[in-house]
């Protein structure tokens, strides 16, 4: 409960995200000492990706066990708005299984395709990044990242609710019309937020930069009804830098925001060890 209380006390840091939560690595030979601990068996998410449940249908105690491997990673804390993902083994999902190895691997935040969160069944990606047990230098390798990794620290991006916060009442008495694409694959651009309509000459096209170099992200912005002239020019070009400014300037500074959790994540650890 202390990491819950600490998330949600603090979400004002982090206002793009729907939920913080931690999973901690498990080796095979650990886990049954571990779910002894911890009352519940390590459950895989690996069902719901191959047959979507509906909302209200989504239970984690009807989770398959996590199958067999090497090591786990279950999430043992999680903000209160995520908390139906506690026990469920982040390595189990195509999607958080690429996220989470690239994060140990490098020592930077790495971010997801988009894909449907768990329960909502909405339209998110997740930012996650790897908690070491000891402060490792720049230079460390890959390898020396992998066993010094104690977890790892995720924020959940609803990506509808996340566009739709920063578009409130920027327009004013115009509407303006947002679509946002994973752009990584350009042969087949992921749609993120938006409905797909056919473009129009007054279509603008912004590059969105989230921090993770892997990955390429399209904003299409344009009006819904079109203003008249000599507005049109001025408006268009205001709105879409403000836009394209804020969603980058947020979602950096909740960018640091997380990384500020998991330095506080480790004091608290010292402290109970002191205890």
């Amino acid at each position: 409960r202390t990491f819950a209380r600490y998330t949600e006390r603090t979400t004002f840091e982090r206002p793009l995200t729907s939920g913080v939560a931690y999973a901690v690595r498990v080796l095979h030979s650990e886990r049954e000492q571990f779910e002894k601990q911890q009352g519940w068996t390590i459950k895989s998410m690996h069902c719901i990706e191959q047959a979507p449940v509906e909302k209200d249908g989504y239970a984690v105690e009807n989770l398959e066990p996590s199958p067999v491997q090497e090591e786990y990673a279950p999430v043992i804390f999680a903000q209160d708005t995520i908390a139906h993902v506690i026990s469920v083994d982040v390595l189990s999902g195509e999607e958080d299984r690429e996220n989470v190895l690239r994060a140990r691997a490098s020592g930077k935040g790495v971010l997801t395709a988009p894909f449907p969160l768990l329960k909502t069944g909405r339209l998110g990606v997740i930012l996650t990044f790897a908690v070491y047990k000891r402060n490792l230098p720049s230079s460390a390798t890959s390898n020396e990242r992998i066993q010094a990794t104690d977890g790892y620290l995720g924020g959940v991006f609803d990506i509808e609710s996340l566009v739709e916060k920063l578009l409130h009442q920027l327009a004013s008495k115009q509407t303006i019309l947002v679509n946002v694409y994973d752009t990584t694959n350009l042969s087949n651009p992921i749609s993120m937020y938006g409905l797909d309509v056919s473009g129009d000459d007054l279509e603008h096209v912004s590059q969105l930069n989230f921090g993770d170099p892997f990955r390429r992200h399209e904003m299409h912005c344009r009006f819904k009804q079109k203003p008249p002239w000599p507005w049109l020019a001025i408006t268009t070009a205001v709105g879409i830098l403000v836009i394209a400014l804020l969603i980058g300037h947020i979602f950096h500074a909740t960018l640091n925001r997380i990384a500020k959790v998991e330095d506080d994540y480790h004091e608290m650890m010292e402290l109970k060890k002191r205890e």
